[in-house]
Formats: structure tokens, sequence, C-alpha cells
């Protein structure tokens, strides 16, 4: 009984504001909510667009970098104490990386790295170390650095090389 008596009570409210439409101030507001959605996913858009390309140019610098640091290991296994090897810093090279099936230039970087002793927290201790950091930037043609907004694509990597004990 109780369940009919606000059925019929809810009934009758709906006849009595039985208005069609929407109200200008209702437009106005979904209107005011949908811009900010779609504002939204078009800044989404714009960065999904831009990945593919940053993980390239992240990719390529990665691959740069990792060849710098084989061919530094190369050459402390050779000698540790060779030009490319003494503490401080050195470079930039600048390297291309170009597209290995028609030869289009993909990316330009400089390269530099630094070489710093490794520390021991043991103070009798002494190693026979090297601390190698290698900095990839990307540059332009001319030999600019190339920075762009939310796209950084400078990569380091550090790693240490010692001499095997005997």
């Amino acid at each position: 009984m109780r369940f009919r008596k606000i059925l019929a009570l809810a009934s009758a409210w709906v006849s009595r504001n039985n208005s069609q439409g929407f109200t200008l101030v209702e437009s106005l507001m979904a209107i005011f909510v949908m811009s900010f959605g779609l504002l939204a996913v078009g800044q989404l858009l714009f960065v999904t667009l831009g990945s593919p390309a940053l993980a390239r140019s992240k990719g390529t610098a990665v691959e740069a970098a990792q060849n710098r640091l084989e061919s530094l290991a190369v050459a402390y296994r050779q000698n540790p104490d060779g030009p490319d090897l003494t503490l401080g810093a050195h470079g930039p090279v600048v390297v291309e990386l170009r597209n290995s099936n028609d030869n289009r230039l993909l990316n330009r970087f400089n390269v530099a790295w630094t070489v710093s002793t490794v520390p021991d927290p043991r103070a009798w201790k002494t190693l026979r170390a090297k601390r190698v950091s290698v900095t990839v930037t990307p540059i332009t043609q001319d030999g600019r650095v190339h920075n762009r907004n939310s796209l950084n694509k400078v990569i380091s990597m550090t790693t240490i090389f010692s001499a095997r004990p005997t």
C-alpha cells in the first residue's frame, strides 16, 4: 500500500513538471563540461602522436651512448691510462645515426664523457677503477642543441671500469 502511495505522488509530480527539452543553463553547462573533456582528449592525442618519434630518438641516443661506452671499455682493457680515459671531461664528438636501408640521417648527437675516480669507503684502500659518465645530447644540422618542450632527449649513462684481479 505504501509503495503505491509513493508511486502516485511521484507520477503526480512528473505530470505537474512536464516540461519538454533542456533549459538554457543546462545546455550551457553541458557544453562547458564537454569542452574541457575535448581539450583533455586533444592534449592526450598530441602527446600520443609524438611518442613514437620520441621513443625512436631516445633509442638512438641510448645506442650512441652504449657504443661510446663499449669503445671506451675496449680502450681501458688495452691501456687504462689512454688519452680518452684521463680524468676530466672529454668531447663532444658529433655522432650521426643513419638509416641502414636508404642512408637517410635519423639523428645527430653530441657525445661527451667525463672520467673520474671511484671513491672507496675504506680510507687505507685505493681503487684502480674509473667511473665513466657518457652524456648524449641531440643537435640540429648546424650544431645547436635541439631542445623541444616536453621532449627532452638527453641521455646519460654511467659505468665503472676496473682492472681484473690477477
